[in-house]
């Protein structure tokens, strides 16, 4: 079963700024996640950045604090 793992990171995506904010079942379910925690923030991810999550899993020049990544995998698998 494919899982979509969401983690809000710095701006330049390092692995060390990962938090785990949420794992979903569908990329939809994920990006939706992404919009909650932004709107959370007092802030909005517009078009351009939702794009990105669907075709390259991550934000470019997210207008809030930090970026977003969304990272594709199976379930019972060492990550």
């Amino acid at each position: 079963m494919e899982i979509f793992i969401v983690y809000k990171t710095d701006s330049w995506h390092s692995y060390s700024s990962r938090d785990l904010i949420g794992i979903c079942t569908s990329m939809e379910m994920a990006l939706d996640l992404c919009k909650s925690k932004a709107k959370k923030e007092s802030t909005k991810i517009d078009s351009d950045q939702l794009f990105n999550l669907r075709n390259i899993k991550q934000t470019q020049g997210y207008k809030g604090e930090g970026e977003f990544v969304i990272e594709p995998s199976e379930t019972d698998i060492l990550i």
